[in-house]
């Protein structure tokens, strides 16, 4: 099971970040740390609150959420997974279930197969493009449903191949977690054919 450790570094003084869990150019090793947490977005979420307060008070004191024990490109047992970025993916619309608004996203989502957009999108940009295709699938009865999926920085692996043509092929395997929007809910599952199962531990997993 993952472990999320949010550690304190120091920023460089003409550093500027683009976002809340921006990641500062060559970060020094961390100083402290301000907790462990088993789920991302919670270790995610305690890292922006803090560097929110750090430029209030405008101090040099930055947090960045790594996994403990994982082989990262920066710093020894720990691999940065911040700053998030995001990608679309389309679901099937879960039989019997209704959304409640285009920010919701099905429990049973662990058990639908999608594809994913190409394109890294901020959270800004992310939550904006989930809410239009999803209006729209709500407005025209669409078999397609739309969930954001936030995506790791640093790769779990990294490989680099040669063939004997000159051509070179790198292969990157990121961790992906499904987000669900402060604006939205798990939708209405009154109706899904399978609501007997408990899907709360699914979508856990």
């Amino acid at each position: 099971m993952s472990v999320y450790r949010v550690v304190i570094t120091e920023t460089p003084t003409d550093w500027t970040p683009s976002g809340l869990d921006d990641l500062p150019p060559q970060p020094s090793e961390p100083k402290t740390q301000l907790g462990e947490y088993p789920d991302l977005f919670a270790a995610v979420h305690a890292a922006i609150e803090h560097n929110r307060q750090s430029q209030g008070q405008q101090n040099r004191h930055w947090a960045i959420v790594c996994e403990v024990g994982s082989t990262g490109k920066t710093w020894r047992g720990l691999r940065i997974c911040t700053p998030l970025r995001y990608k679309i993916a389309s679901i099937w619309w879960p039989a019997g279930w209704e959304p409640l608004s285009p920010f919701d996203v099905p429990l049973c989502v662990c058990r639908t197969q999608g594809t994913l957009q190409e394109d890294l999108l901020t959270y800004e940009q992310a939550l904006a493009t989930m809410k239009a295709l999803n209006q729209q699938a709500m407005d025209r009865a669409s078999t397609l449903w739309y969930v954001m999926i936030a995506v790791e920085n640093e790769p779990i692996s990294r490989s680099i191949s040669y063939d004997p043509a000159g051509l070179q092929t790198t292969v990157e395997i990121r961790k992906i977690h499904i987000a669900q929007p402060a604006e939205g809910g798990r939708g209405d599952c009154s109706h899904c054919p399978a609501r007997s199962l408990d899907c709360t531990t699914l979508a856990g997993q």
